[in-house]
């Protein structure tokens, strides 16, 4: 990086060059950057946004919940495959060729800055929620304070500026909360909530009330991967090592096997943790429906989370409120420190393209990534302790989303159109998944805006 929006391709060392795998089960042992998503996924969305979303709407809406996970892979897997060709991070991808740019940069990277600066308010829910749950567990500590011990906990597990900690961690906190989640869709059938394939069949018959829209664009732009884990995914590519195993891009025959091997790895790592995300988002869906609704209305504010808890007491009994609760920190908490070290890589991204730090020099990116590990969850939590209303935050986080999905399937469709190598084309089938996700985004972020 030079001056301002002076882009050098990402330097990758040919001594670090690896053959991909050439079978499913050694392919096994690369998988990575999907989990780190999956545990930013499997908690605001699901178990705030959707079980609110079914215990208002009941079944009626569990098409577009498992519609909104499953579509936008295809947008995720291009991002993907577009930094194992170039070797760069998003921002830097989309600022490569082409377009209005301004002092240097794709006029998109600045929608994307006030985007960033939502999620300081959206992930604010998430982090109150954990905080919630902690208050609960320790009510002596006022909930301000746990807040506040949120906060430090986050930066100081993330300011390292390492992958392989944040795959650990991100992967180990999911455990807990998918075993026990899954166990209740399935105790639930034991208890008067139980629900029939008669209600589960009548989610699918693609209708949309009026006054639900709200909500449900907030749960498809939050649920499944959205917009922020779809940018923040080719910085864990970088970082797993996919780019760099394939080598710097070159003509010849072997680099393009490389490649080949190293995307087919990636797109087993996307539906892996597509698969894992959408049942847990079902999950939590179908609990929300056949549990919560009927009760009283969802009260947002400091006790929102404890509300919540009825999914649990109402099939497990009293006794599992404690578990429930448990478990709710478990994923609240893997959510926001999940995205506290995927933003903090974001705006290090950012900070390379204007000049501010040279994104080549590891130790300005790593002390950058430091900085905005402090920075990103005291702001958040900030942010709580102004509005604490996790459910309105997170709903408005969710339609945040729903909107930037806008400008993150316009920058798919020019990787995909105009920066794939012409040896590494795609397959039809590909193609039309991917215009079918791009449709869907754009139709969704219209009826937002309307």
């Amino acid at each position: 990086m030079n001056a301002a929006g002076h882009i050098h391709a990402t330097a990758i060392p040919a001594t670090r060059i690896r053959n991909p795998p050439d079978n499913l089960w050694s392919s096994l042992r690369y998988l990575g950057p999907g989990l780190i998503l999956s545990a930013a996924i499997v908690g605001s969305g699901e178990l705030i946004a959707t079980t609110a979303l079914g215990a208002k709407a009941g079944f009626a809406l569990l098409w577009m919940i498992l519609f909104g996970c499953l579509v936008k892979v295809a947008v995720q897997l291009e991002y993907g495959r577009n930094c194992i060709i170039h070797g760069q991070p998003t921002y830097q991808a989309w600022s490569r060729e082409g377009g209005i740019h301004i002092h240097g940069v794709h006029w998109t990277v600045f929608i994307a800055l006030l985007y960033m600066i939502s999620i300081f308010v959206g992930q604010a829910g998430v982090l109150g929620g954990a905080a919630q749950v902690a208050a609960y567990a320790f009510p002596q500590v006022p909930m301000e304070q746990w807040v506040i011990i949120v906060v430090l906990v986050l930066g100081s597990l993330v300011f390292h500026g390492k992958y392989r900690p944040v795959e650990l961690i991100a992967t180990g906190m999911n455990f807990l909360f998918v075993a026990a989640v899954l166990y209740c869709v399935i105790a639930v059938q034991w208890t008067p909530y139980a629900y029939s394939l008669k209600d589960v069949a009548g989610g699918f018959l693609f209708h949309w009330s009026p006054e639900l829209a709200p909500l449900a664009l907030a749960a498809f732009g939050i649920t499944g991967v959205a917009a922020g884990e779809i940018t923040a995914y080719p910085y864990w590519c970088l970082e797993k090592g996919y780019a760099v195993w394939t080598g710097p891009r070159d003509h010849s025959d072997e680099w393009a096997r490389r490649a080949r091997g190293w995307i087919r790895v990636m797109t087993l790592d996307a539906l892996v943790s597509m698969v894992v995300y959408t049942l847990m988002t079902g999950a939590f869906y179908v609990l929300g429906a056949a549990v919560l609704r009927g009760q009283p209305a969802l009260a947002d504010g400091n006790e929102f989370i404890v509300q919540l808890s009825v999914l649990f007491t109402g099939i497990l009994g009293e006794g599992a409120r404690d578990i429930f609760m448990l478990c709710a920190f478990t994923v609240l908490f893997s959510t926001v420190f999940s995205n506290t070290a995927g933003f903090s890589r974001l705006w290090t991204d950012y900070f390379g393209l204007r000049g501010w730090i040279d994104w080549q020099d590891e130790k300005q990116r790593r002390f950058s990534i430091s900085l905005m590990a402090w920075i990103f969850p005291a702001f958040c939590g900030l942010a709580y302790l102004t509005v604490q209303k996790p459910l309105l935050l997170v709903k408005f986080m969710g339609i945040c989303n729903a909107l930037f999905l806008i400008v993150v399937a316009y920058q798919a469709m020019r990787f995909r159109y105009r920066q794939t190598d012409p040896r590494l084309l795609p397959s039809r089938f590909y193609d039309v998944a991917l215009w079918v996700s791009l449709f869907s985004i754009g139709y969704l972020a219209v009826r937002a805006v309307w």
